[in-house]
């Protein structure tokens, strides 16, 4: 499948908030998804992330998270966004990546 190649923006200051999702190992990944177009195919140089629409409370919610389903209790917001400049790009501004998982211990440990 195509799709655009995008950066992968971090914050520095908090350091790494994905719990060692796929966005905290790499500096590019290939966005792939309805309404999403581009030359790119998907390689090994960079992680492939689908977009996600979502409507929530009558507006539209855009995430990015991984082709793979999640091993623990579902992907999560980890603090890191996509971006491109390519006019291709489905959103106005940045979008984050939900690629953070926990197992349903530590989801019950931290939701306390």
């Amino acid at each position: 499948m195509n799709g655009l190649i995008v950066s992968i923006y971090k914050a520095e200051r908090t350091g790494d908030c994905t719990n060692g999702g796929v966005s905290s190992k790499a500096t590019e990944a290939l966005l792939i998804g309805d309404g999403v177009s581009g030359p790119f195919e998907e390689s090994s140089e960079r992680p492939t992330l689908k977009l996600v629409r979502r409507n929530l409370f009558g507006r539209e919610h855009l995430h990015a998270e991984p082709i793979d389903p999640p091993t623990g209790v579902g992907w999560m917001a980890g603090g890191n966004f996509i971006w491109t400049s390519d006019s291709r790009f489905p959103n106005d501004y940045p979008i984050a990546v939900h690629d953070r998982q926990e197992s349903q211990d530590q989801y019950n440990m931290l939701s306390r």
